[in-house]
């Protein structure tokens, strides 16, 4: 076969290649190359595998068709984009011819040139236009065109399904006739406010449908234009929100029969409680103190006895050592009145004893506070401890003494169960009706199987190996603080990924 592309103009810009029959190796490559693929013809014959990493992914399909015809001895052509870098990309077509020897394929010549943009905007449109057109026939809305005359001129397939009509039944017709008799006359105003305007107007009008049915629509429509600037017609989408509007109805019946249910559940939760014996009720609360705290008074006493025995037995004990015991026996004393405190609380909160003391107070500020009382012991564990804290004032209705006790006894935990050189971080916002505050953390984490119990009063989740000292308490105090200033907290935890806690509370002005 003569090669064709001997004669090719000097001039032309397109790209010369010549390959081996196998067209996997390169021999020759016009320097013209480095215009569409940023490399040199010596870059592309030292690897041909440049060439393909320009190349956008969605053609490599078509490039192997390109070269499995080349395989088998035909000429062969394939279009495909080349993003040579951010701001520049070409359309290109490469066309290869085997050159032939007798019966055998000797080499493989080829050129490479830039297609016209005009197809490749052509191409672009013409999917553009398909893609319309398939949005136009599968809209669920009533999408339609009208002539100047306010005449039907197109009308999509489902939408006029809704008004129970076939297009061709309501093409070429009026709209007034398919709008309900008694709001005609309101349906002319906003159409005259319409043909007044150039922006998209919205209005709602009832149509009557081929049988009978009103059906209320929320209409989007705007007037069309001509090359002369006069009104040719109007375009509108219209949703259907009949069925919006007898939800609507139900939502506010349903509310009233919620707010009714509240109340008779608030009724009958306190008949509840009055038919509670207070003796059984004193006699529950005695024998779960005493099946859950003896064990938790019973470690730090353990330890303050031994120690306190072993000085007061061995009158020649080194100073330093004394002064360690007497350091243990002070954090083990200190511990176990911790403990004391923490019970006394949730009894007084559980057995209804406790009065909170509610005042106004800006949250924000306790928030302040609470992570500069903690900050000493973050830095001393190396714990990176961040706030994200909006700048106004933000008042709630609450006891401060309490809320600040559960923001102090989170932000502890937080750096007690972390890792060393871990990161503790607040962030706070307000959701208009609450406020959010969430507290993360980058420690060991709760396993899946804890999570269930975690606010339960002296749960604690078993470490085996690397047991971290506390009550059991902490939670379950912050649980009762939470419920009784009717908040919320959740809580999120992955074992060895960190925790999260998100506390909501009312604000001032949505307390219940």
């Amino acid at each position: 076969m003569k090669n064709e592309f001997q004669n090719m103009p000097e001039n032309f810009s397109g790209v010369f290649l010549r390959s081996e029959k196998e067209y996997k190796k390169l021999i020759f490559v016009s320097s013209s190359i480095k215009k569409y693929f940023g490399f040199s013809s010596e870059e592309i014959i030292a690897n041909p595998k440049l060439i393909l990493k320009k190349i956008n992914a969605a053609h490599y399909h078509d490039m192997k068709e390109f070269f499995r015809s080349l395989e088998k001895g035909f000429q062969s052509t394939v279009d495909f984009t080349v993003v040579k870098n951010a701001n520049e990309k070409f359309l290109l077509r490469m066309r290869a011819i085997p050159q032939y020897e007798g019966n055998e394929v000797k080499y493989i010549d080829g050129i490479i040139f830039e297609v016209y943009d005009e197809l490749y905007q052509k191409a672009l449109l013409e999917e553009s236009e398909k893609q319309l057109k398939i949005l136009f026939e599968t809209a669920e809305d009533l999408i339609f065109i009208l002539d100047a005359n306010g005449n039907f001129v197109l009308v999509n397939g489902n939408g006029a399904l809704s008004l129970e009509y076939q297009t061709d039944e309501m093409r070429g017709k009026h709209i007034l006739s398919f709008i309900d008799e008694p709001v005609k006359g309101a349906f002319i105003k906003s159409f005259q406010l319409l043909i007044a305007s150039s922006t998209v107007q919205t209005f709602e009008t009832k149509f009557q449908s081929k049988y009978g049915k009103s059906i209320i629509f929320e209409l989007n429509a705007r007037t069309i234009f001509d090359d002369q600037k006069k009104i040719s017609g109007v375009i509108a989408i219209g949703r259907n929100s009949t069925s919006r509007n007898s939800l609507e109805d139900k939502v506010r019946d349903l509310s009233n029969k919620l707010v009714e249910a509240r109340r008779i559940i608030s009724v009958e939760r306190d008949r509840a409680k009055q038919r509670i014996s207070v003796l059984e009720e004193l006699n529950r609360l005695k024998n779960e103190f005493v099946s859950n705290i003896s064990h938790e008074l019973r470690t730090p006493l353990a330890s303050i006895i031994g120690f306190s025995e072993t000085i007061d037995s061995d009158s020649s004990m080194p100073e330093d050592m004394k002064k360690e015991f007497n350091k243990i026996i002070l954090e083990e004393a200190k511990r176990l009145a911790n403990l004391i405190n923490d019970v006394l609380d949730i009894s007084k909160i559980e057995g209804g004893k406790i009065v909170l003391n509610k005042t106004e107070f800006d949250i924000n500020e306790i928030l302040k506070k609470s992570i500069e009382k903690v900050r000493a012991y973050a830095e001393a564990k190396q714990i990176t401890l961040s706030a994200d804290i909006p700048p106004e004032t933000v008042l709630v209705y609450a006891d401060e003494e309490r809320i600040t006790q559960l923001f102090e006894n989170l932000l502890t935990n937080a750096i007690k169960f972390n890792i060393q050189e871990g990161r503790v971080t607040l962030l706070a916002q307000n959701l208009f009706k609450e406020y959010e505050v969430i507290i993360s953390d980058t420690g060991v984490g709760i396993p899946a199987k804890d999570l269930p119990f975690i606010f339960q009063k002296f749960y604690r989740v078993s470490r085996p190996g690397t047991e971290i000292p506390g009550t059991g308490l902490g939670l379950a105090l912050v649980k009762q603080i939470i419920d009784h200033h009717k908040g919320l907290i959740t809580l999120q935890s992955e074992e060895n990924k960190g925790t999260t806690l998100i506390i909501k509370l009312p604000l001032l002005n949505y307390q219940g």
